[in-house]
C-alpha cells in the first residue's frame, strides 16, 4: 500500500495520509490507518471469521469470546475487559478530579459534571445563559456532514454511520451495533432485564427514556407533548419524535440503503426497507413467534391476540 509524505515535514509526524491529510509519526501506524478509508480488514477472528484493521483490534475482541478480563486494578483486584475501563475506576482510589469550577473551586472528575453543578450558582440571569451556552456546546464536529457532538464518544458512535463500522455484536442473534449503549439496549431483550424502575409505582422499564415517557403519567402529563416544531408548531412526546418530523419540512434524509441508494428520514424506515432486499423479517411477536417485515403488520396482528 502506498504512502504519502507530507509536504511539511516535522520531526514527529512526516507520514500523510493521501485521503484526509492526517499526519502519523511512523509507516506502520500510516498503513493502519489507510484501511480506515479503503475497508481492508486482513485480521480475522478465528471464532467469529469477523474483520479487523489492525491486530490490535483483533486482539480486544477476542476478549468477548473467551470472556477475559486482562486488566486488573493493583488497589481491589478488579478487572476489566478493556484498558479504558481500568483507568476510569483508578479515579475512584485515587480521588484525581481535574475539572475545577471557577466560582467556588469544587472539583470534578468529568469535564460534564462542571457544568451541571454550575446550576446552583445560577442567581445571575447572565451567567446562566452564559453556562447554558458552555453546556450545549457541541465542539466536535463530524468531518462527512453538519452533525455535531458534546463528547468525542458521540462523535465516534455517529462516524460509524458513514464507515459502516458496527463492532458491537450479539452473540445470542447475531445482530450487529455501532454504539455500545444501543447494544446494551438490544441485550435486555433477551435477558427480560428491566434495570430503570418508576419511583412511584415500581414498575420497571428496560430504557431510561421508556421510563420518563411513563413518569408523565404519573404527572399528569399523559396526553402532553412537550417537544414542539418552531416551523408547523406541532408537538411530541420525545425530542426523537420531533426531530424525525422536522426533516419533513427541510427534506433531509440521511439514511441511505447500500444496495438500491434510496434515502429515509428515520434509521428504522431504513432498516426495514433493507429487509425488502435481505427478505429478513425483523419484527417478532411475543405471544406466538410469528415474523413481520414492517412494524406496522406486527402492530396489526398483535390486535389479534387482544
Amino acid at each position: 500500500m502506498d504512502s504519502m509524505k507530507c509536504a511539511k515535514k516535522t520531526k514527529q509526524k512526516d507520514f500523510c495520509c493521501k485521503y484526509c491529510d492526517k499526519e502519523f509519526p511512523s509507516h506502520s501506524v500510516l498503513v493502519v490507518h489507510l484501511r480506515t478509508h479503503t475497508g481492508e480488514k486482513p485480521f480475522k477472528c478465528e471464532v467469529c471469521e469477523k474483520g479487523f484493521h489492525s491486530r490490535a483490534l483483533l486482539k480486544s475482541h477476542k476478549i468477548i469470546h473467551t470472556e477475559e478480563k486482562p486488566f486488573r486494578c493493583p488497589v481491589c483486584k478488579m478487572t476489566f475487559r478493556k484498558i479504558q475501563g481500568l483507568k476510569r475506576h483508578e479515579k475512584v482510589h485515587t480521588g484525581e478530579k481535574p475539572y475545577k469550577c471557577d466560582l467556588c473551586d469544587k472539583h470534578f472528575k468529568r469535564k460534564q459534571n462542571i457544568y451541571q453543578h454550575m446550576f446552583i450558582h445560577y442567581r445571575d440571569k447572565e451567567l446562566k445563559a452564559h453556562y447554558t451556552e458552555h453546556k450545549n456546546m457541541k465542539s466536535f464536529k463530524c468531518g462527512e456532514c453538519d452533525k455535531a457532538y458534546l463528547q468525542e464518544a458521540g462523535l465516534k458512535n455517529h462516524q460509524r454511520t458513514h464507515t459502516g463500522d458496527m463492532p458491537y455484536e450479539c452473540i445470542i442473534c447475531e445482530k450487529y451495533f455501532t454504539s455500545n449503549s444501543h447494544f446494551k439496549e438490544h441485550l435486555r431483550t433477551h435477558t427480560g432485564e428491566k434495570p430503570f424502575q418508576c419511583n412511584i409505582c415500581d414498575k420497571s422499564f428496560s430504557t431510561n427514556r421508556s421510563l420518563k415517557s411513563h413518569q408523565r403519567t404519573h404527572n399528569g402529563q399523559n396526553s402532553q407533548k412537550p417537544y414542539q416544531c418552531e416551523i408547523c408548531q406541532k408537538s411530541f412526546g420525545t425530542s426523537t419524535t420531533l426531530k424525525y418530523h422536522q426533516r419533513t419540512h427541510t427534506g433531509e434524509k440521511p439514511y441511505q440503503c447500500n444496495i438500491c441508494d434510496k434515502s429515509f428520514a428515520a434509521k428504522r424506515t431504513l432498516r426495514d426497507h433493507h429487509s425488502v432486499h435481505t427478505g429478513e423479517k425483523l419484527y417478532q411477536c411475543k405471544i406466538c413467534m410469528k415474523r413481520f417485515r414492517f412494524i406496522g403488520n406486527i402492530k396489526q396482528h398483535e390486535k389479534t391476540h387482544n
